[in-house]
This record gives structure tokens, sequence and C-alpha cells, in this order.
């Protein structure tokens, strides 16, 4: 189902009250990056507005598996989950077995068929499809519905697990300013938002080509282009503005035949919300 206009508008409303609240960021050096630390309040606002950005917050939607594709997408961020079948692509580690795990260290109840479950049990899209009313998958979505904040806790998780990654991809010049533009946005809620969102969203933009650390379109580029924001922009500001230059550069880089332009509208609106809790100019200390 699709979410209405009032639950969407309580979603908002839920997001700019705890962007109020305090993030936690650990001590730190480039060597040692923060640990970036959400409180279940704030966890849950942003949990819901990559559940919008990613579904429209519907409850379906928690539960995909696209055409064409060969794994179940799950959860807020639709972390993957490959069937037995599938077994040269699943693993232990890979997104939805990892995110139970997660969920299970954290004390969150799981569902007894899907403990130390590493495949889906469903085989492929059409079987999948066939049991969107059984029991399970009603079982499935109520556990997805719940943990919703502990999913967003999850993502900051790997945010955090994926700077290092960053530093280490970009030239030594340029990785002071990638890492304080970073740490920049991870102080306020609204920040860590866009940071987890667009990663999400976009990857990461990891690649040990110059030429694609110099024209690539994932969270590394965004972080990059901030410093050439328009003078006077606020770190979320620049950042938005930065994210757009880079997926207009990935439509230009598309082939023609693509037509990506036809999706630059969508991504722009979803950048947009990036904005929505940047007048509280909530700025959190470092510890």
């Amino acid at each position: 189902m699709c979410a209405s206009p009032k639950l969407l508008k309580i979603a908002m409303v839920l997001f700019l009250f705890y962007s109020s609240l305090i993030v936690g960021v650990g001590p730190s050096s480039q060597n040692n990056p923060q640990i970036l630390t959400i409180s279940p309040q704030i966890a849950l606002p942003i949990g819901v507005k990559i559940w919008f950005n990613e579904s429209g917050g519907s409850v379906k939607g928690l539960t995909e598996w696209n055409e064409g594709e060969s794994f179940a997408s799950l959860g807020i961020g639709h972390f993957l989950w490959h069937p037995y079948t599938n077994q040269n692509r699943a693993s232990f580690y890979s997104g939805f077995p990892r995110l139970i795990r997660y969920i299970e260290k954290k004390g969150g109840k799981i569902p007894t068929w899907l403990r130390g479950n590493l495949y889906c049990p469903w085989n492929n899209r059409q079987e999948f499809l066939q049991a969107q009313n059984s029991p399970r998958m009603a079982q499935l979505r109520l556990f997805l519905q719940q943990t919703i904040p502990i999913q967003a806790e999850y993502l900051v998780k790997q945010l955090e697990e994926t700077l290092p990654d960053l530093l280490a991809s970009a030239p030594q010049e340029d990785r002071a300013f990638i890492y304080q533009n970073f740490h920049t946005l991870a102080r306020t809620p609204a920040g860590i938002y866009a940071l987890v969102d667009f990663l999400n969203f976009k990857g990461a933009g990891i690649s040990n080509s110059r030429r694609n650390y110099e024209h690539g379109s994932g969270l590394l580029h965004v972080l990059k282009g901030m410093n050439r924001a328009p003078r006077g922009s606020t770190p979320l500001q620049a950042y938005v503005w930065s994210a757009k230059n880079a997926l207009i550069r990935r439509v230009e880089q598309a082939p023609p035949s693509a037509h990506h332009e036809r999706w630059l509208s969508g991504w722009f609106n979803r950048l947009n919300t990036y904005l929505e809790g940047d007048y509280l100019g909530t700025r959190i200390a470092l510890n």
C-alpha cells in the first residue's frame, strides 16, 4: 500500500523534532575514525525517511524482489537476500543475513525461522510473489516494521565502516578535506541522514581508477565536490549542491539511449529532503 500524505507529514514532524536531539560522536583521528552513534529516538525518524525514499512508506515495499534480479531486497535499505540456488553470491556477511545478526546482537526479537538462516527460503521471484499473502511473509513484514530504528542504526554503522575505504580511495592531498566534510555533516542528525541515505542510494563510489575518482557519482565524489559549492553555503547546502552535480555527471556519462535524464527530477526531490532540517543549525561538539 502507498503511504498517505498524512503519514508522510507525521514522519516529517518526527524527523524535525528529533533533529534537535544529540548525535554522539566519539574521539577520533584520521587513522582512528570517529565512532558514530545515534539514539533510538533519532534512528526512528531517519529510518522512516529512508523507508519513504526507497519504498514510499509502503509496507509491501519492505519485502521486494525486483524483476530481472536473482535475490530479494528487504527492509528500509533494501538489503539483499540470496536464495540457496544462488549460493555463489550469498555470504554470511552479505546484506540481510548480516542485518539479522546485528539486530540479534542489539537484543531484537528474531522470528525463529530467520535465526541463522543464510538463504532466502524462496528460490526465485515467482515463488516470492506467490508467497505474498503467506503467514511467513506477514511475519517478515511485521518484523521489518518493528525494527526500523535498528535498521537505521545498522546503516549508520555501515557508513562508519565505509569511511576508511573512502579515504584510502582518494589521493593523499584530498583526504583531509574529505574527512573534514564527512565529520562536519556527521555532527548533526540531518547530516547523518544525508550521508547514510546517499550511500544507500548511490553507493560509495570507491575505485582505484583516477578517472573514476575525478568523474564518479558516489558518496566519495559528493564529499570531494563540496568545496566547490557556492560561497556562503551551509555544509548541507554544499553537500546537496555537490550531489546534484554528481548525478548530472552520471546522466551525462550514460549512453543517450538509456535516457537516464528522466530520473533526475525524482533524484533531486530526494536530495532536497536532506535540507529539511538544515535551518535547525544543530551543531554537536566533539567529545
